[in-house]
């Protein structure tokens, strides 16, 4: 019934005097993700080949389904070599039926059997940036700075790790040369995608530009008494920061430069200040980091812009008032790179004498740094401490006074933190009730989840 409609249809527009060009009409109808005219029988081949798809690694090529991706339809398309009288160019469907009327109309039977049906292939253009924007993972790859270290009595500067160039997927790009692959040749199995280079921002081949050579500051802790976990936390932390250069003006944060701190990344469970009690956590001991890093950062007139205390005074950060505590992501050590040039932070470990070192180097040493203090203004009779401390730089050249920087600490009584092997979780016999009440109100808290844990 359809079909005699049609012929009706085309029949009016005769009468009416209207020209009608169907062929061209369905030429319009393909778009620029068309992939080419195949036969009907080889569309199968096409449907179960694997591509592969990779950017500057050709031996980790991402598989890529064609199949999960493509449109097509079936035409009728002439082909004076071509010669059958089976071919099924009556069975219409609502897709192509005007143009099976039209062919029907214009042609003799002669010239009915020289059409052939073929498949016309389409690339689903959406679904496939969906898939490479979901390959980014694989393929992009952050660029990494170089690491450089000074030899202290020569100031030689030399490579301590190699700068890598990072790379990045572009999306729309490589669509469209995936595009261009499989229009050009789908017999090639493996095609390149579009990735754009990141450069490193500090880069091993300028090593002479950055003209790091002059000591600009010096930190220095001891951590006599350690445990051989906690410094073996210390000295993996160290490795985060030894060598690592920064821009001028740059802002240096400890724990984004720390990044995870847990077993997976090297570390060992020792004992941390957590939730108002001492206890064992990966990564104890790290706080020797980033209070030395603290001490240089005052003494080499860094302007420093986030500084947080101990809870309680611990004698690997004495004097009290020169600590500085940190955990990811906060609280967090922070100081601008205030120097005309590139900052080089060194780090160095005396395991003999339990000392460690951090220097940083620069182009030229421009301040004189006062430190006043620490000083202790105050101690309370329950064992709480105060401090302040006093930051001035100037100008080396001038004399005139740049900034001053005042820090001050509070610290509670280190009773108040003990370790969960120090906190009774239940009413001894020979206490009172004003013992116990006084007892739960400071570890109530604590006593729960342990409790619960248990």
């Amino acid at each position: 019934m359809k079909k005699y409609l049609g012929y009706l249809f085309l029949l009016s527009l005769l009468i009416f005097g209207y020209s009608v060009n169907i062929s061209s009409a369905f030429e319009n109808k393909l778009d620029a993700n068309k992939i080419g005219l195949l036969k009907t029988k080889n569309l199968q081949n096409i449907l179960e080949k694997t591509f592969y798809l990779f950017g500057l690694d050709k031996e980790n090529a991402i598989p890529f389904y064609l199949k999960n991706f493509i449109n097509w339809d079936h035409e009728m398309i002439y082909d004076p070599n071509y010669y059958a009288e089976i071919e099924n160019i009556y069975l219409f469907d609502n897709k192509n039926l005007l143009k099976n009327i039209h062919l029907d109309l214009t042609q003799n039977y002669e010239e009915k059997l020289h059409f052939k049906k073929s498949s016309n292939i389409f690339l689903k253009e959406n679904e496939i940036k969906d898939f490479l924007q979901s390959i980014t993972k694989d393929i992009n790859q952050k660029s990494t700075d170089a690491r450089f270290k000074i030899d202290k009595d020569t100031k030689k500067i030399t490579i301590l790790k190699k700068s890598q160039v990072g790379t990045e997927l572009q999306v729309d790009e490589s669509f469209d040369k995936i595009r261009k692959n499989l229009v050009e040749s789908l017999e090639n199995s493996y095609i390149l995608l579009s990735v754009s280079e990141i450069t490193p921002e500090i880069n091993s081949q300028e090593i002479k530009d950055y003209e790091i050579k002059e000591l600009v500051g010096s930190g220095k802790s001891d951590f006599t008494g350690s445990s051989s976990t906690r410094i073996h936390n210390i000295k993996t932390a160290a490795k985060r920061f030894d060598g690592l250069v920064l821009k001028p003006k740059d802002e240096f944060s400890f724990t984004t430069i720390l990044g995870e701190v847990d077993e997976s990344t090297g570390y060992k469970e020792e004992l941390v200040i957590k939730k108002n009690q001492t206890v064992p956590e990966f990564g104890g001991g790290i706080c020797q980091i980033s209070t030395t890093m603290f001490r240089v950062a005052l003494n080499s007139g860094m302007e420093i812009t986030e500084r947080h205390n101990h809870s309680y005074p611990v004698h690997y950060y004495d004097p009290p008032g020169t600590d500085a505590t940190v955990y990811v992501p906060q609280p967090d050590l922070k100081f601008k790179n205030n120097t005309n040039g590139y900052l080089l932070i060194q780090t160095d470990i005396d395991e003999g004498n339990k000392k460690f070192y951090i220097d940083f180097y620069s182009k030229e040493d421009l301040f004189d740094v006062e430190i006043i203090g620490p000083e202790i203004i105050e101690r309370t009779s329950e064992g709480k401490l105060r401090t302040t401390l006093k930051q001035i730089v100037k100008d080396k050249k001038t004399g005139k006074e740049i900034f001053q920087n005042v820090f001050n600490s509070f610290y509670d009584n280190p009773a108040n933190y003990p370790s969960p092997d120090d906190i009774i979780l239940e009413k001894p016999k020979d206490w009172s009730n004003k013992q116990w009440d006084e007892h739960y109100a400071k570890f109530g808290a604590i006593i729960e989840e342990m409790k619960k844990a248990n």
